[in-house]
């Protein structure tokens, strides 16, 4: 009787829902669940600006997961051949008797505090913040009346959503909840053999199928009934889906969504966004969103990249990333036009574990000091420079390699008058900015390490290059413990295309007595032979004709030397130095490649009577436009 009466209120709910969205198109309501609709949405500013946000993953997975770091437990304890299932029937059971509906009264949220979370995400830094509303495990994390599965009638018997959301929102974040459950219908079928059977629980797993079968309609309209009604409840100010939203729900139910959510912010003077990972949708409307990637170049719009400290769901023996390395992720997204959103996995009871407040805490402190730099900035002309490039898309984080000191990257302020350089170490010799070109420094340009008041020492090179000095620090008197922001003020600067270096290290040295050393910073020296040469390989990005520069030292006096590459010969002179550590940029001539590819670079002396010994930093390739 129970269950008959509350599929009928189901029923009844969605047929206001979508009776609702059918008078949406036809009345005063500016979208209609169609691409070319939907296209005209705007994606809000505040979003923009914002650039860090923070989300949870934490449910009655976690109670599984956390001792057997089944990140999908709900899914792996019906699968026989996963250690999850070995786990499950040793920790609870028989998969028949104790499925997953009897997992979630034990997920009892004891020590869950909404307060506490949302001054320690404040304290982190976040400009928004939200629940994992619902996952893959189809449990609502607040009060529905869509789904008896909800976190207020089972479980922590609590709306975990509608506390979380008036937490954040007392402390000035945006409300964000995040949705998975479009996957349940693939998630659960392992459990059709167990449990899963039983019609009963057909709102938590699903109607029994086989694993190539379409949800039903049944389904669909209880995924999109739990959307609107979060949209109704707690009024998000920006909505996520994960990948299911591409794979698992039909396109004309996508289209319903996103016309629900982007009609019901108008009519509630919001500005709103959804947040997806497909670029086919992007391609129409939201934001496009990577799973532990991003971008690995500037973009015209904004992004997003969901990352995590360590786990998703919290898992005891899992390692976490290193603050270092998420400030430096941090600092990357933003100077492509990229936010992130940074999930942290609490325990099964609510508290937070102690490594992830410690790394909220450390972000949370470097942001007091770099924030300026981040928040509310726009990318410059070019996302930064260096030797580390990360590849671009979803988890490309696995290949991402250290950042250097030599990795620099670029924000702006809104108006365009102040440049942000961030360096990603510590800089402890003199850089070049070889992007950027000082058109005209007014009297008043400045040069400030941000958190720091010690004087910033600045000069030009003949290419207009900013040469910048940081003061000589120790760890402790620095400003912060991760990436160093530059403010720079009063300069009119322009672009220059970034140049192609081959650095000594990356050399083959041919001959007894060439060595690498570490004179004025690190080159090729002892170049007392003229018969020896240096090798390099050049990845060429594109055909064209590249000016080519040597940089070097010559104390010895006036030398020439010879580059041979792409079947052309570079003849040039070298000038003396005054010592070995001054260097000079030597214009060495043009050089042309027909085609992208992997060029030989050789560099040799062009007269052994000439020759003067020449020390030997680097030679740049930059593509003349």
């Amino acid at each position: 009787m129970k269950k008959t009466l509350f599929g009928v209120l189901f029923l009844a709910l969605g047929s206001v829902l979508f009776a609702q969205e059918g008078e949406k198109g036809q009345g005063a309501d500016p979208y209609k669940p169609a691409w070319d609709s939907l296209s005209k949405h705007r994606d809000p500013e505040w979003f923009a600006d914002a650039k860090f946000g923070i989300y949870t993953h934490w449910g009655p997975v976690t109670v599984g997961c956390e001792d057997s770091g089944g990140q999908w437990y709900g899914s792996e304890m019906y699968n026989p051949g996963s250690s999850v299932f070995k786990f499950h029937r040793e920790r609870f059971g028989d998969q028949k008797t104790f499925g997953y509906k009897d997992v979630i009264p034990l997920f009892k949220a004891e020590k869950f505090d909404p307060e506490k979370w949302a001054d320690l995400f404040a304290r982190a830094g976040a400009r928004f913040a939200g629940p994992v509303a619902v996952h893959h495990d189809n449990f609502a994390m607040w009060d529905s009346k869509v789904t008896p599965w909800n976190a207020l009638n089972m479980g922590p018997k609590r709306d975990i959503v509608g506390e979380l959301a008036k937490a954040y929102r007392k402390r000035g974040m945006k409300f964000l909840p995040t949705f998975h459950h479009g996957f349940a219908w693939k998630y659960f079928e392992g459990a059709f053999k167990y449990d899963g059977n039983d019609p009963k629980y057909t709102q938590l797993y699903g109607e029994p199928h086989s694993s190539d079968a379409p949800p039903t309609k049944r389904y669909l309209d209880q995924w999109l009934g739990m959307v609107n009604e979060v949209l109704d409840k707690y009024q998000p100010d920006m909505i996520w889906f994960d990948f299911e939203l591409g794979t698992v729900i039909p396109p004309d139910y996508r289209k319903r969504m996103f016309a629900d959510y982007y009609n019901w912010a108008a009519r509630n003077g919001k500005e709103s966004a959804v947040a997806h990972k497909h670029r086919e949708i992007h391609q129409c409307t939201g934001v496009l969103d990577f799973e532990r990637g991003r971008e690995d170049k500037l973009t015209s719009y904004v992004w997003l990249t969901d990352t995590a400290l360590g786990p998703w769901f919290n898992d005891k023996s899992a390692p976490y990333r290193t603050t270092d390395n998420l400030v430096d992720t941090l600092v990357d997204i933003v100077s492509k036009n990229g936010c992130m959103l940074l999930n942290v996995g609490p325990n099964a009871d609510g508290s937070i574990p102690e490594k992830a407040e410690k790394m909220l805490i450390e972000m949370g402190d470097w942001l007091k000091v770099n924030g300026e730099a981040i928040y509310a900035t726009r990318p410059w002309k070019t996302f930064g420079e260096g030797p580390v490039r990360n590849s671009g898309g979803g988890f490309s984080e696995e290949a991402d390699t250290a950042y250097t000191s030599s990795d620099l990257r670029f924000t702006q302020s809104k108006d365009g008058k102040t440049l942000y350089v961030f360096a990603l170490d510590w800089p402890a010799k003199p850089f070049t900015v070889r992007s950027m070109k000082v058109v005209s420094p007014s009297p008043q340009a400045a040069i400030q390490l941000l958190g720091s008041d010690a004087r910033i020492k600045w000069s030009t090179n003949e290419d207009g290059q900013i040469t910048i000095e940081t003061p000589l620090m120790a760890p402790e008197q620095r400003p912060c413990k991760f990436a160093y922001a530059l403010k720079l003020s009063g300069f009119t600067l322009s672009h220059l295309p970034e140049a192609l270096v081959l650095d000594p290290a990356k050399a083959v040295l041919e001959g007894r007595q060439l060595r690498l050393q570490d004179v004025g910073g690190e080159n090729i020296g002892f170049w007392d032979i003229p018969s020896e040469k240096v090798h390099w390989l050049i990845a060429i990005p594109e055909s064209g004709h590249y000016k080519v520069r040597l940089r070097c030292t010559a104390a010895s006096g006036k030398s020439s030397m010879r580059i041979e590459t792409s079947g052309k010969s570079l003849v040039f002179d070298v000038p003396g130095t005054r010592d070995w550590t001054s260097i000079q940029r030597v214009n060495a001539g043009e050089v042309a490649f027909s085609e992208p590819g992997v060029y030989h670079v050789v560099l040799r002396a062009a007269s052994s009577e000439s020759w003067k010994p020449v020390n030997v930093f680097g030679l740049d390739f930059l593509r003349v436009e």
